[in-house]
């Protein structure tokens, strides 16, 4: 059963007549009874009284659903052929947790006002992971907190970012200036691959220490989950100072700055340097850097 036969039998049945359904459809009298006898013999009944050109039953049921049908199939391929049109270009967008936290959705509404055109597809993991994908050109563009040394790999400066300490509600309000005020306290930690463990380790041996120094709490994914846990007490935390704001108001205490400012880097590969779509984001992001 197709689109054209089903409109070919309730063309028959409005008409009632084999030879003005054929003028009807601009097809011939015999394509008109194949196509009928090819329908028939799928739904393996009869539904056209050949002398009378009159529905059988089982015809009448199919009448009835035929029309709702081709009406539903119409209508899905109208909607699709709209979308189609809408969006005319993909955009592949890969970041961090914290970029993709708090940088990723206002650059996304940047490029759904000025390319209303565009489908972004975004892929939120840590830093080694989304390097993964723009090497394995599973994405287009990658946000990350740390730089690449691949030859085909363009990084670029994208946003600087200091890493704050915070603690759990009801902590002293000492704020912490070094390494041996830390030791002291469990802390609930980001995975090794990500930009935020390398930032932090990096900004804890200008204070002469590291991260394997202190006691683990938890191990999270992101820092929302890090947000949490903090909360609830498990540990003290490092996190990007763009997520302050949201540790002081569920009532974390803030404890510091560690001495090391990171980047944030805007990453392509060479190949696609001069495609007009990452051309455009390059745009985008640098009105924020």
């Amino acid at each position: 059963m197709n689109e054209k036969q089903l409109q070919l039998f309730i063309e028959l049945a409005s008409q009632r007549s084999f030879s003005q359904t054929a003028y009807q459809l601009n097809v011939s009298q015999s394509t008109v009874t194949k196509q009928l006898q090819s329908l028939e013999h799928e739904l393996g009944s009869p539904l056209i009284q050949r002398q009378t050109v009159s529905l059988t039953e089982e015809g009448v049921m199919v009448y009835e659903k035929a029309q709702s049908l081709l009406t539903d199939w119409q209508q899905l391929r109208s909607v699709c052929q709209s979308r189609g049109n809408k969006y005319t270009e993909t955009l592949r967008v890969g970041a961090s947790t914290t970029p993709g936290t708090y940088f990723l959705p206002s650059l996304c509404k940047e490029c759904h006002y000025h390319y209303p055109n565009w489908r972004l597809h975004l892929h939120i993991e840590d830093s080694s992971t989304v390097l993964s994908l723009l090497t394995e050109k599973e994405i287009d563009v990658a946000i990350v907190g740390v730089p690449t040394e691949q030859s085909n790999i363009v990084s670029k400066k994208f946003q600087s970012d200091r890493l704050a300490i915070i603690a759990p509600p009801g902590e002293n309000q000492h704020e912490i200036d070094g390494f041996s005020d830390l030791p002291s306290h469990a802390f609930v930690k980001r995975p090794q691959a990500s930009g935020t463990y390398q930032a932090v380790e990096t900004g804890l041996k200008q204070w002469g220490g590291s991260l394997a120094e202190l006691e683990t709490a938890a191990i999270v994914p992101n820092t929302e989950s890090l947000l949490s846990l903090v909360e609830a007490g498990i540990g003290y935390g490092f996190l990007s100072e763009y997520a302050l704001n949201a540790a002081l108001k569920r009532d974390c205490v803030f404890k510091g700055i560690l001495p090391y400012e990171r980047q944030f880097y805007l990453a392509y590969r060479k190949e696609n340097q001069e495609k007009e779509t990452i051309k455009a984001f390059r745009k985008l992001a640098e009105t924020r850097t």
